[in-house]
This record gives C-alpha cells, sequence and structure tokens, in this order.
C-alpha cells in the first residue's frame, strides 16, 4: 500500500507542465536529503552522553562556566584556558553548507567519488568538495575501530607500496616538485616509493601504517608493530628479515615465513590489491594526504559491510556530527610532505630539489 506522500506525487506530478514537474522533484529531492540527515543526527543525540573534553587540546580537565548566547552551556579547559562549548570546532555548527547539501556529499563518500564528481553533484566549487572531503575525513577517523590481537589469534603482516606523489603542486610557482614529473607506470627508484606496512587478522581487522621510504627495516618493524600484535599471536608473513627480530622481540607464539608463490598469506595480498584499486579510482593521490584515504579504505571496510548505501550515509553525518575538527584551511593547505629528508639531502646537488624544499616548510606535523 503507498503512503500519502507517494499518492500525492502521483496525482499532481502528471498535472504539471516539464518545467515544473522538474522543480517539484528537485525540491522533494532536497526535502528527503534534509530529514535524512535530520534522522542521523537525531540518532546521534540518541548516544550515551560521553566525557566532555575540550576540542582543542583534548583535555579532559573541564569545568563549567555559564551559557553563551544560545542558553547553551560553556566549559572552561584548564590546559589551554580556552572556552568552548558542544558547538565549538563542530563541522555542522560552523558550515554555511545547508544540510541537503552535506547528505549528499556524505552518500557521494560511500561510492568514492571523485572530486569533480562530487561537487558537481553537490553543487559546490572544486575546492569546497576538497575542503569537505577532508573535514569529514577528519571527523571519521575518531571513530575508527582499534585493531584486535590477543594470545592464539592469526594475523598475516606485508607490505604493499606506492609511488611518492606530488599531485597538486605542479602549478604551484613557489616550489614545484623535486624532481621531474613523470608517468606513474614508469620506473621507479626504490626510494622513491612508500612503503606500507598492512596487517589483517582471523576476525577481519586491518591495520595500515606508512613506515618511509623504501623496504622496512627492522627497527621500523618493531616500532610499528609493538602494540598491534599481542603475545601469544599467530603471524604469517613474506620471507622478509625485517619480521624476524621484531617479532621474536614481541613473544609471538608461531612465526610462518613464506616464500612469495606459496600463496599462504593471499588475504593481506588480497588487500593490497584493493588498496590500489581504491587509490587508482582517484587518478592517484598526493603523499601528504595519503593517510587520510588510508583511513578512509579502513573506514569503508569496517563500516560498509552489511549496511546499505542510505545507512553507511547516515552513519557518516552522525560521525561527522559528534566528532570535533582541529585543523583549519590554512594548515591543510600547508601540510607537509612525509619523509620529506631524502629531498632535503638531494637538495645539496640538485637544484630542483632545492627550489622545491619550501615543500619540506609546514606547520602541520601529523601526515594528511
Amino acid at each position: 500500500m503507498e503512503d500519502v506522500l507517494t499518492t500525492m506525487a502521483r496525482q499532481f506530478l502528471p498535472q504539471m507542465t516539464r518545467e515544473e514537474r522538474s522543480e517539484a522533484l528537485l525540491s522533494l529531492k532536497r526535502l528527503i536529503d534534509e530529514e535524512f540527515f535530520a534522522l542521523a543526527i537525531a540518532e546521534s543525540g540518541d548516544e550515551p552522553a560521553r566525557d566532555v573534553a575540550c576540542p582543542r587540546c583534548g583535555s579532559d580537565h573541564v569545568v563549567k562556566r555559564g551559557f553563551d548566547a544560545r542558553g547553551e552551556q560553556r566549559y572552561l579547559c584548564r590546559r589551554c584556558s580556552r572556552t568552548f562549548t558542544s558547538r565549538t570546532n563542530r563541522v555542522f555548527a560552523t558550515t554555511k553548507l545547508d544540510h541537503a547539501t552535506w547528505m549528499r556529499f556524505s552518500e557521494c563518500h560511500v561510492d568514492a567519488l571523485t572530486l569533480r564528481e562530487s561537487a558537481e553533484r553537490c553543487g559546490v566549487s572544486l575546492k569546497t568538495a576538497f575542503f569537505m572531503r577532508h573535514r569529514v575525513l577528519e571527523c571519521i577517523a575518531q571513530s575508527m575501530p582499534a585493531f584486535r590481537s590477543a594470545a592464539g589469534d592469526g594475523m598475516e603482516l606485508d607490505e604493499c607500496y606506492l609511488a611518492e606523489s606530488f599531485k597538486g603542486n605542479r602549478k604551484n610557482a613557489e616550489c614545484g616538485i623535486p624532481r621531474k614529473a613523470r608517468h606513474r607506470s614508469g620506473p621507479q627508484d626504490w626510494r622513491e616509493r612508500i612503503c606500507i606496512l598492512t596487517g589483517i587478522n582471523d576476525a577481519g581487522d586491518i591495520f595500515f601504517e606508512m613506515t618511509g621510504r623504501g623496504n622496512m627495516s627492522e627497527e621500523q618493524a618493531g616500532r610499528f608493530l609493538a602494540g598491534k600484535v599481542a603475545s601469544g599471536a599467530i603471524v604469517s608473513t613474506d620471507k622478509a628479515k625485517s619480521y624476524r627480530r621484531a617479532l621474536r622481540d614481541l613473544d609471538v607464539r608461531r612465526h610462518e615465513a613464506h616464500a612469495s608463490g606459496a600463496h599462504a598469506i593471499n588475504r593481506v595480498n588480497g588487500l593490497h590489491s584493493r588498496i590500489k584499486e581504491f587509490v587508482d579510482g582517484f587518478h592517484g593521490v598526493a603523499t601528504r594526504r595519503l593517510w587520510n584515504y588510508l583511513a578512509w579504505f579502513k573506514w569503508i571496510w569496517s563500516f560498509k559491510r552489511g549496511r546499505t548505501a542510505a545507512q553507511t550515509a547516515g552513519l557518516i553525518v552522525k560521525q561527522v556530527g559528534s566528532n570535533p575538527y582541529k585543523t583549519t584551511w590554512r594548515n591543510y593547505k600547508r601540510t607537509p610532505y612525509p619523509f620529506y629528508e631524502y629531498w632535503v639531502k638531494q637538495a645539496k646537488w640538485d637544484s630542483r630539489a632545492r627550489a622545491a624544499l619550501p615543500l619540506a616548510m609546514g606547520a602541520v606535523s601529523k601526515v594528511g
């Protein structure tokens, strides 16, 4: 049995002209997007209240300090001595875009559309779409599930390599890029490849760590696996030497090192294929933004399973509305490239690398 709204639409739409029908459908779609947005925000309000923490420094040492002009409770942070309310550094409290646009952008985010496709669908500029994307990525990353590991659990570890990318800087007259532009399919110096340590356990939980340039060292393996591989775990890897000492120090129950053609770590290798396919869908990702895109992939892997596209978009709205942001637009533009020490050394004898040194100067230390 059709609902009242559908019955009315079927009754009145045929009586309209083509232009009136098109305008009515656009208005109806906007109304639907706004209602879906309101439902997602209402669901986030039904969750148990979390401890109040400062959105700027993260300290929970706060005290009440009166009310603001809207009548909302104001708090004072004892660490940074700044006041805030529940709306401070919240995307939907400070945005100038309407809720329907954010709902449509969340749907684009679920489908992993490119920036140009998202901008066209949401009716915003390319610059605004970029800023919206990274605002969303910063907020939903705070709701990411932790990688679980316990004694007796099995997991697979391996590295994948992505070519270093300076996408977005070719037209930057201030500094440019530190090397000649090349095709992505061309030969790559191993020092210009970014190593991504990847792990997957029996429960399907995954993690990513950007370890550095080229092959991963024993020191890097021990540093990045600490806190992820539990004592007594059963770990499968390839025969890379960097794992041996690190896993021995972590007191794993058994370390199974397999040859590359043994097909014993197919799950993590399949994960690598999906990561590269995901990144290639955006025609490459700048290395300084790569961490955000890896977090995006992990979010899709963790939350999209078992949900419809509409439910997943609503979850994005809920998480973005619940979590504060910290990075400003100015700092997004100034995000430095990771592992740039290599190009600083190259600048001693390479004029192109020397001209690009401003890329190493940035106020933000966090990748992405």
